[in-house]
């Protein structure tokens, strides 16, 4: 049997695959909801392919910068999700805000899990924050662009944009948990420290994550160590307050049963556990390449997110 996985025809290697990884969760007398809970897998859904900003470093999680997911379609894709096992859904893009109807989303989705995200820019925080917020939005994670800190900022220190701190002061309410991710380029080191302080003694968690210069660069280039004492001495400094906390993304490399297959397992940068569903309904299980890519299937969901949930949570054993 020829089945298609991305471009490729590959000869019966997904059931190959879906059938190991499952003789592997009965060998451990686990199950697919037990695995997603141990490894903190979750569910992303792209309500929409395009977005307001053009960062070098987005890939928009390999989907195309088109596609429009209807709330009927999230609903549906999320009840089988749930049935799968999962128990947390994030709300992604493009930017999701550019969806005036993006509150409908969290609700449609606070139907099936208590834990529901999503993930932004910030830029139209001003407009949807309170809407998202009645919705019963539980979590966000704000991805910070470095020109909007410059811009706010000085020569030798980022600033905050002024549509940030009332999201900040609304989750110190307790009403929802924020997260912000910030990329650090080489060159901005010591432009960091002090708005890690400021943000973090707010009692808000930071990921931080490199990202090396364009152009022919190698990948050892960035100044990782500095980074990592940077964070060290962030998170030391706030062990007496009541602050947030700096996280520096890290790498595990992938070992699983469908990782072992994989043509670009050398340059693979996975990082999110999670299943994504994108806004051109295409289920993908991994960044890292579109070989294990399928459509959702609107009249049998429950197999399509089944299989896309074996295949996700096959990254490390």
């Amino acid at each position: 049997m020829s089945v298609m996985l991305g471009q490729l025809h590959v000869p019966g290697r997904r059931e190959d695959v879906l059938g190991r990884i499952r003789n592997r969760l009965h060998e451990q007398n686990s199950t697919l909801p037990a695995a997603i809970r141990e490894r903190e897998l979750y569910f992303r859904l792209s309500v929409v392919g395009t977005c307001n900003l053009s960062c070098t470093f987005c890939h928009n999680e390999g989907a195309p910068t088109s596609g429009k997911l209807t709330v009927d379609t999230a609903s549906a894709a999320i009840a089988a999700a749930t049935r799968a096992g999962f128990t947390r859904v994030q709300l992604t893009g493009g930017e999701p805000l550019l969806r005036p109807d993006i509150p409908d989303f969290v609700r449609a989705a606070r139907e099936h899990v208590d834990d529901v995200g999503v993930t932004t820019n910030g830029t139209f925080l001003p407009q949807r924050l309170e809407g998202l917020l009645d919705a019963g939005l539980s979590r966000m994670h704000v991805s910070l662009q470095t020109e909007p800190l410059e811009e706010a900022g000085s020569a030798d220190q980022w600033g905050i944009p002024p549509w940030l701190m009332p999201t900040v002061d609304r989750a110190a309410s307790g009403l929802f948990t924020l997260r912000l991710n910030l990329p650090v380029p080489a060159d901005a080191l010591d432009r960091t420290e002090a708005f890690l302080y400021t943000l973090t003694r707010k009692g808000v968690d930071i990921k931080v994550f490199s990202v090396l210069p364009e152009g022919e660069v190698r990948e050892d280039s960035y100044p990782l160590a500095e980074l990592e004492a940077l964070v060290e001495r962030v998170n030391s400094e706030n062990a007496g307050h009541h602050a947030g906390e700096v996280l520096l993304r890290g790498f595990r490399p992938p070992s699983g049963i469908r990782c072992a297959t994989c043509s670009d397992l050398a340059r693979c940068k996975e990082q999110s556990h999670s299943l994504r569903l994108g806004a051109d309904l295409v289920l993908r299980p991994c960044l890292a390449t579109r070989q294990w890519d399928a459509p959702l299937d609107p009249d049998d969901m429950d197999t399509s997110l089944t299989e896309a949930a074996l295949l996700a949570l096959d990254y490390q054993w």
